[in-house]
């Protein structure tokens, strides 16, 4: 049977593997239990983005669907939901997902649960290191589990199998894994017919439906005793109730006709018998015979768990019984596995004409080499053999289709009389293998005498050889599996070799070779277990096309690419293949993407495309980083991206390229599609994702393998209807902007004629090479090239092992050295260039630069290192970088001092000129003739170059406390780091930091003046003095560059990533700490050591000065180690223990790592754990040398008693360390994001944090899942549209309300909590080295960490989204530190909030009026003000109609309504529209469930902080200051109602918190207003009402305001009394501060408050804050 001719022939599509299962799961599931898991993530999610849209499944049922906290709680519920019965129930998992869920496994098989499939997209179990690429390693440990496992090779045999894995789960009643390939399949694009619902609702049947017992085993077990059982227990139950006779001819009725009453289901034989019947009991007798069950039958899944069949299930079994359990479930139940499976494939082939066995077979009838091979390789090894056989080689393939049970007899019959045989394995375990060697043994074994029923005889078996490969997705091309077949052919091949990997380089260098050789020697196997290679043949008819990618994270490409394979399979009518490439970093890192069109149906897969007909570049600045043009075809076609002139292009075109392009005529274009994109995007967000749009158009067109002859009309007819069929749905507009985009793109593409003249005239200039390179970036990282004793972390040795592999891009093929992918040498990540993929970068104007720092505070890349130099310095540095004689530059630096002074003096005088046009006027006087004025212009013009600015902080403020000493700030761009998000810009109160593009011209600069910084000394100390204190200005402590570098740039996080921010900010925080500790103690240590010296010297006992020897020597060790040690740093302040996510993939993606601290990444869900461990092992250490310095006091205070302290000493642990000696750890510090901390690591976390150990946990709080895409957890927020929990037709986002783990946390026995946001800095940082110095117990921080991609916001907007979300109450800010007080209230602080004392804060609303003049509005600032700013719920707010006006309501108002009133009435928030005009927007009834959460969660944490009894406190006082009033006046006029009043106050006063005595409650004033009447409350007294200047510790006058630049200082570090306001200024709206009102009659005034007024007082950059 045909396809054509199937009676299912399937729906044609092009899909992937996720999709493709995902689509039969929405059809026939009833429900899935899941938990996000790349790769596998996707089935999940797209299965409940259909369910969220409304969809029911064949059976017209809508299913459920659920996420739990964890890979082993998914599997468990699913478990449960499939112990109910009677529908197909699902999940999916892979990798360490599987391996953590493994217990359930063994439970989910063991239960015999029917129609349950786990999908699984298959990946490596991360060992060594973290990979989320293909792997069998998951699967194969699945197999102990018992599961039936199927795997497929494409997204057809994906699809097909998994219907088929539902039919033989619920035949067999064993689980069925459905397996394919992690990305090479679960993302590969191609074609597939897709089962039609109507196959799958016949093939599968009800799963609440009846079929007959397949086995005896579920016949005896599950079998129903039949219809007539039923009806005779009905007699029994009623035998009373019917007379006796008519009970006798119903029990012969029912035995004369048992066989007709057994199938009698509609009941048609029920009126024969109703006679005997009595009338009450008619029905009942009706009913027990339609609804029972015939004899023999079971429900298609069954019930293990049913109130309508009660029972037990999982009974606990000793030694006597619990084997037969065992032993029943393989002879009775497993046994038939293999029976049943084929049965559903034979039904399905039936059906569809798409053919299934548990082994497929090609070429291998006259085959006498052949591969067994297991997933997406199969099909790579079908596309090599035709050419095989071309070149006389008889090559076959074995496919296993049913991995278990193993399809031996099958596997033994296609070997047979095979010469050699090679088994793939995308795993280092080789269960395949060993599956294969058994069933060969077998057969073998069958040879001498029939021992294994059903497997052929086999005399001679085949030599077999394991070939692993395409470990973590490692690139598998044609030419790797042709050499493997050559060797096997040639009888060759060793017992194991690896495809694709190499150990030895043909071409080594000196050092490379004499490295070689010595593993030659040592490891001679190696040397075989390579192959040699030829080049890949063209596997592909001639009309194929091969298109390759080179695109960025966040361009759009997957989309670009996936919507262009559509269009262009259609165009052309041929099939097409595609798939994606990138690594596990994700916005701004390379991305490639292949697309293969053929006329024959593509199989290469596992293969990247390196030989290509077409070439896109939408990353400009590919030639940097890779060579696009590799493999590119003679006369091939290649499109680049740029908005350069065709000329500029060209030159800019490394040498080696333009060479490439002439000699194989190489078709080039060049588009400007940023522009494009930027013409037609609704928004700014999209302009560069629509870009991908503008290059379908230039490929369309100018692809002359595309057009085939056809003209630009008939093509774009043809595209026309691409777009239609693709975009038809969403309406004729959607359909018209793209073709609008591909229309532009097409006239914006220009071919580049390189014959011309003047392009010949650019090849005879060599191009320049660059003076400055990224090493000029990585040299701020000076521990980052320590040498080291061993291999082991060393720069030099890694250099061969890995960075320059990767930096030549042959890691694929690279020798393999011992300790590859093992480790990295901290801060590698300094020497990569994040810069290359930027198009815009901050531009520094020092003339309105405050030295507010929020720049250096804000940015995630360390791209802008704010330093304080010297003036001298500054002066002295140009000298040294100036061109000119030593005499000369001797001539400048004897006047240096002299120059700088008077320079100084200008800039005190506040002399309104640039930094060097004041030098240049200060240096006059050394230019004594004409020479020297040349010298000194050299030295302006060379400072001119650096742009430094006079600050209040830094040099106003200390001239003015002592003339001399202050500094010149500099905020510098660090071009190789700076990505371009333009956070800093953002935060920029004063505007000092604005946008440019940036040309050739603009990256000179930045370059010289990131050299020049980098020539001049680091800030000086006085300037950063203080800041590693809570009270001192923390923020100070990142103008030192040894803190600011804590970590380096070049991490691979998404551009603006709020999480960088945090951990940076953290790690120079934890430095800072570290090296002050070490300072001290090595100061101490120094001390300690001498004194021990001369102690020794006076002691006249050996035993004596033995044991004070022995003290100086473990001390000496401990004093060399804090000197620098091995590598000549010294030992790093903090050890972190990372869980896997975003911060896992960003910080460690290799080649580069951006700490220099100890790092290690385990697991998902154990970082705290993990942490415990190293801080036991890392205090044990630490135990010997606290001994020591404890013997040490003991003998220098002639104290030590042996019998005293020798046990004391022998049983001291960490436990029993003092502050001071805890203080001598480093700080072990974990890093996880919401998923890992609030989800499946919790319950580890929760274990540590009761354990009083003084680990710090940081919590990377995005509520987004973002490492897997971003999806619901109990981390996000309510009515939140993301994957897992998708806003659709039929659902509307997040119902759930989040977890606080912040208060979760607090209340764990001493446990120190800050949840805190990093753009409170004031908050921030205080509480984050409140953290690092907590040793009582384990410290939280929790940090509300915007996530750009997932949250749906631009990558300049963390920061400032970060604060909305504070001041929305969204994410409120609170401290737990149970040292303060004694109370619960005592604990929590609520300081950083605004209007702590209310429900919400308000904001100021700017608009315009009908005028178009700009006004403000102040309204209520509640969480859907914060939501209405993310695509994750935009969804949830609609304008409102005008009908709904007169029912409208604030949110803030609304949602204080009685819940009938709400009934009646619709939500809105104010908002502008385009026009900047204001409107009203509809809140969805999601939102309003937000904004009741967060309130909940703000009323709670005002009553921890005891906001609920300051209110109630000031309450008092008001009615006791009134009392008091009353009490006056009654004085004055003789009144006789002061007893009255007296017991009212006493009463009061006794109910307060205020103690009762009349004078020590009311402070003695004149009141300004005599006795109201009848109780009212007196009008405030002027006096009151504000407070005079002499007498405020601190002031802003309102009539100063507008004078305010938003310098930021006094609201980051006085959030209590000052916040940032709106005011209209000229007509536009301006951010300015102001104090709050009534702020400082409400604050306590500490010590630590006034030393931060008169920081601020000081810093204040518009000098109006007194």
């Amino acid at each position: 049977m045909t396809a054509n001719t199937a009676k299912y022939p399937g729906q044609p599509t092009v899909i992937n593997g996720n999709a493709a299962v995902a689509h039969v799961m929405s059809q026939v599931c009833g429900g899935v239990i899941g938990y996000p898991i790349t790769p596998s993530t996707e089935i999940s999610e797209l299965y409940e983005a259909a369910r969220a849209e409304g969809g029911v499944n064949v059976w017209g049922k809508h299913a459920f669907f659920f996420e739990p906290e964890g890979e082993h709680s998914a599997q468990s519920g699913a478990l449960g939901a499939a112990l109910t019965g009677g529908a197909f129930i699902s999940n999916a998992s892979s990798s360490q997902g599987i391996l953590y869920a493994m217990e359930s496994h063994f439970v989910t098989v063991g239960k015999k649960i029917g129609g349950f499939v786990l999908q699984v997209a298959a990946r490596v179990v991360s060992k060594h290191s973290l990979n989320v690429m293909a792997g069998h390693d998951d699967i194969y440990a699945l197999l102990s589990s018992g599961y039936t496992v199927l795997f497929g090779a494409n997204p057809q045999e994906a699809a097909d199998l998994a219907a088929i894995s539902y039919r033989a789960s619920s035949l067999s009643l064993i689980p069925v894994a459905n397996a394919m390939d992690g990305f090479s399949t679960s993302h590969m694009l191609s074609e597939a017919l897709m089962p039609e619902p109507e196959l799958l609702r016949e093939y599968l049947g009800d799963p609440a439906g009846r079929i007959a017992c397949p086995t005896l085993a579920q016949e005896m077990l599950f079998g129903a005793k039949g219809r007539v059982f039923q009806l005779e227990g009905f007699l029994r139950r009623h035998g009373r109730d019917i007379p006796a006779d008519d009970v006798a001819a119903l029990q012969a009725f029912l035995a004369a006709k048992a066989d007709e009453v057994e199938k009698d289901n509609d009941g048609e034989l029920v009126g024969m018998t109703l006679a005997w019947v009595p009338e009450e009991l008619q029905g009942p007798w009706r009913r027990q015979w339609v609804n029972a069950w015939e004899k023999g039958t079971r429900q298609l899944v069954p019930s293990l768990v049913d109130v309508n069949n009660p029972g037990l299930t999982g009974p606990v079994q000793n030694q006597p019984d619990f084997q037969a359990g065992a032993v029943d479930h393989r002879t009775h139940f497993a046994s038939a596995v293999p029976s049943l499976v084929r049965q559903a494939m034979a039904e399905y082939s039936e059906l569809t004409g798409r053919t299934y066995t548990p082994v497929h077979t090609y070429d291998t009838d006259d085959a006498e080499v052949v591969m067994v091979g297991l997933g997406s390789v199969c099909d790579d090894v079908r596309a090599v053999l035709p050419y095989l056989r071309e070149q006389g080689i008889k090559a076959g393939l074995v496919s296993v289709k049913m991995l278990q049970p193993f399809p031996e007899a099958e596997v033994v019959a296609a070997l047979a009389g095979k010469k050699s045989v090679i088994v793939l394995e995308r795993s280092d375990q080789t269960a395949l293998t060993s599956l294969v060697t058994a069933a060969l043994f077998k057969a073998q074994q069958n040879a001498e005498s029939q021992r294994h029923n059903g497997i052929p005889a086999l005399a001679q078996s085949p030599v077999l050889t394991t070939a692993i490969f395409g470990l973590g997705g490692h690139d598998l091309q044609p030419r790797h599996l042709i050499a493997a077949f050559k060797a096997l052919d040639a009888g060759t091949l060793p017992p194991l070799i690896y495809l694709g990997s190499q150990f030895f380089d043909k071409n080594p260098d000196p050092h490379m070779a004499q490295l070689q050789e010595r593993l030659r020697a040592a490891y001679p196997e190696t040397e075989l277990m390579a192959l040699e290679t030829e080049p890949n043949p063209n596997l592909l008819p001639a009309e194929g096309i091969r298109i390759r990618f080179h695109s960025v994270g966040g361009y759009g490409t997957i989309a670009t690419g996936k919507l262009l394979t559509d269009i262009l399979a259609g165009v052309l009518g041929m099939h097409s293949k595609s798939a994606p490439k990138y690594g596990s970093e994700k916005s701004g890192a390379p991305t490639n993407y292949y697309i293969t069109l053929s006329p024959e149906p593509i199989l290469t897969t596992n293969a990247e495309l390196e030989d290509v007909e077409v070439v896109i570049a939408p990353d400009h600045k590919a030639f940097i980083h890779t060579n696009p043009l590799k493999g590119l075809a003679e006369g091939g076609t290649f499109i680049l991206q740029s908005n350069l002139s065709p000329e500029q292009v060209w030159a800019d075109l490394p040498r080696g390229a333009r060479k490439t392009i002439r000699d194989k005529k190489i078709r080039f274009f060049v588009v400007d599609a940023f522009t494009v994109a930027k013409k037609h995007a609704p928004i700014p967000e999209l302009e560069t994702r629509m870009m991908g749009i503008a290059f379908i158009g230039a490929v369309a067109a100018h692809v002359d393998r595309v057009a085939h002859g056809a003209s630009r009309d008939q093509i774009l007819e043809r595209v026309h209807k691409q777009i239609e069929k693709k975009f038809g749905r969403k309406g004729e507009t959607v359909v018209e902007s793209n073709m609008s985009v591909i229309l532009d793109g097409i006239e914006a593409t220009t071919q580049i004629d390189y014959d011309t003249a003047a392009f010949l005239e650019i090849d005879d200039h060599p191009a320049p090479k660059p003076l400055l390179t990224v090493a000029l970036s990585a040299s701020m990282c000076p521990s980052a090239r320590a040498e080291r004793t061993s291999g082991l972390f060393d720069p030099t040795y890694y250099e061969d092992l890995m960075a320059r592999p990767f930096r030549e891009g042959t890691i694929g093929e690279a020798p393999v050295l011992p300790g590859a992918g093992l480790f990295m040498p901290p801060g590698t990540a300094a020497g990569k260039d994040k810069g290359l993929f930027r198009r815009e970068v901050p531009a520094f104007n020092p003339d309105i630069c405050t030295g507010c720092m929020d720049c250096a505070l804000v940015c995630p890349d360390a791209a802008i290192p704010n330093t304080v130099h010297e003036i001298h310095d500054l002066i002295l540095t140009a000298v040294t970088e100036i061109d000119a004689t030593d005499g000369q530059k001797d001539v400048l630096r004897k006047e240096i001092f002299g120059i700088a002074e008077r320079t100084r003096e200008a800039l005190r005088h506040r002399e309104e000129k640039p930094f060097h046009e004041i030098v240049a006027t200060a240096a006059a006087s050394v230019a004594t003739d004409p020479t020297m004025q040349h010298t000194v212009d050299k030295l302006v013009a060379k400072l001119a170059t650096y742009p430094v600015a006079r600050t209040r902080p830094f040099f106003d403020s200390p001239e003015k406390d002592e003339p001399g000493t202050g500094g010149l700030f500099a905020a510098t761009i660090d071009p190789w780091k700076c990505t371009g998000c333009l956070e800093c810009v953002e935060v920029c109160g004063p505007g000092a930091l604005t946008v440019q593009e940036q040309d050739a011209g603009v990256l000179a600069t930045l370059q010289e003046r990131f050299a020049f910084m980098t020539a001049n000394p680091n800030t000086p100390t006085r300037f950063v003095e203080g800041s590693d204190s809570p009270d001192g200005d923390i923020k100070r402590l990142m103008l030192d560059h040894a803190n600011f570098w804590a970590t380096t740039g070049g991490h691979g996080g998404c551009r603006g990533c709020g999480e960088v921010t945090a951990i940076r900010l953290v790690m120079s925080t934890s430095h800072a700490l570290g090296e002050r500790r070490r300072k001290a103690h090595t100061k101490e240590l120094i001390g300690l050591i001498d004194r021990l010296y001369a102690k020794a010297s006076t002691v006249d006992s050996d035993e004596r000065r033995e044991r004070i020897n022995g003290a100086i020597k473990t001390l000496e060790h401990r004093l060399y180690l804090l000197e620098g040690g091995p590598t000549g740093t010294g030992p790093a302040s903090t050890i972190i223990a990372n869980a896997t996510g975003c911060s896992s993939v960003y910080a460690s993606t290799m080649p580069f790592n951006p700490y220099i601290d100890p790092w290690v990444n385990s697991l998902f869900q154990d970082a705290q754990p993990l942490a415990k461990g190293i801080f036991e092992g890392t205090a044990a250490q630490l135990v010997t040398d606290v001994k020591a310095m404890r013997l040490a006091e003991l003998e220098l205070s002639d104290s030590y008693d042996p019998a005293v302290h020798d046990k004391q000493l022998t049983m001291l642990g960490w436990g029993d360390f003092t502050k001071p000696e805890l203080d001598l750890m480093p700080t072990v510090l974990t890093i996880g994001g919401d998923g890992a901390s609030y989800d499946i690591g919790f319950g580890a976390m929760s274990r540590i944090l009761a354990s009083d150990t003084p680990i710090k946990v940081m919590v990377l709080n995005s509520g987004v899942y973002s490492n897997t895409g971003g999806q619901a957890s109990t981390a996000s927020l309510t009515a939140q549209d993301s994957d897992l929990s998708r806003f659709g037709s039929a659902h509307d986002g997040k119902h759930e309300s989040r977890k606080e783990l912040g208060l979760l946390a607090s209340f764990h026995p001493h446990v120190f909590v800050c949840a805190t946001s990093t753009a409170i800095q004031g908050h921030f940082l205080t509480n984050a080295m409140e953290f690092l110095r907590y040793t009582d117990a384990p410290a939280v921080l929790d940090i509300y960490t915007p996530c750009g991609s997932e949250h749906g916001i631009s990558e300049d907007a963390s920061a400032a989204r970060a604060r909305l979300a504070v001041e929305s109450r969204m994410n409120p800010v609170f401290v737990h530190d149970p040292r303060r007080g004694s109370t619960l209230h005592d604990w929590f602080s609520l300081e950083g909030n605004p209007d702590i004392e209310k429900t919400w804060t308000t904001t100021d609303l700017a608009y315009k009026d009908d005028d178009g003049n700009i006004q403000l509005m102040k309204a209520a600032l509640t969480p859907a003000e914060f939501a209405l700013g993310e695509t994750r719920f935009r969804k949830q707010f609609h304008r409102l109609p005008t009908d709904l006006e007169p029912v409208a309501v604030p949110m803030d108002e609304y949602i204080e309504l009685p819940k009938e009133q709400q009934a009646s009435k619709v939500p809105f928030i104010w908002a502008t529209d385009d026009d900047q005009k204001l409107i009203k927007v509809q809140c969805s009834a999601s939102i309003v469930s937000l904004v009741k959460d967060r309130r909940r969660y703000w009323q709670m944490l005002q009553y921890l902080s005891g906001v609920h009894e300051a209110q109630l406190t000031a309450l008092h006082t008001s009615d006791l200051k009134d009392l008091q009033a009353r009490y006056d006046e009654a004085m004055r006029a003789r009144e006789n109602a002061i007893d009255e009043i007296a017991n009212a106050m006493s009463s009061l006063a006794s109910s307060s918190r205020a103690p009762v005595s009349l004078g020590s409650a009311i402070p003695v004033r004149p009141s300004g207003a005599g006795g109201m009447p009848g109780g009212a409350a007196p009008a405030a007294a002027p006096a009151e009402a504000a407070t005079a200047v002499i007498d405020a510790p601190i002031w802003l006058d309102e009539v100063d305001i507008p004078k305010c630049n938003d310098c930021g200082t006094c609201y980051q570090e006085l959030p209590q009394l000052f916040e940032q306001h709106t005011m209209i200024i000229d007509g536009l709206p301006q951010k300015v501060a102001r104090m709050i009102p009534g702020a400082l009659e409400s604050v306590e005034i500490t010590p630590d408050l006034e030393k931060r007024m008169d920081r601020v007082k000081k810093t204040c950059d518009a000098e109006i804050i007194q």
